[in-house]
């Protein structure tokens, strides 16, 4: 039987929580907080640039003329 994705989710959060709950120091900790709201913000940027670019159709190229033989 396939595993649910949010199975699959759900763990992939409670062992990110309980590693991250391990860390005693408090600027380690901090330091991931931060680059995990980066990584979080990178990923919706781009999430949102494939939006625009998939419903956008101006930004679809036209096909270039290949030149032939001289």
């Amino acid at each position: 039987m396939d595993e649910d994705v949010g199975d699959v989710r759900r763990r992939e959060e409670l062992r990110l929580i309980e590693l991250f709950l391990r860390i005693a120091d408090p600027g380690k900790r901090q330091s991931i907080l931060k680059r995990a709201e980066q990584l979080a913000d990178e990923a919706a940027s781009e999430a949102a640039e494939l939006a625009f670019a998939s419903s956008d159709p101006s930004l679809v190229e036209a096909p270039r003329a290949v030149p032939g033989p001289k």
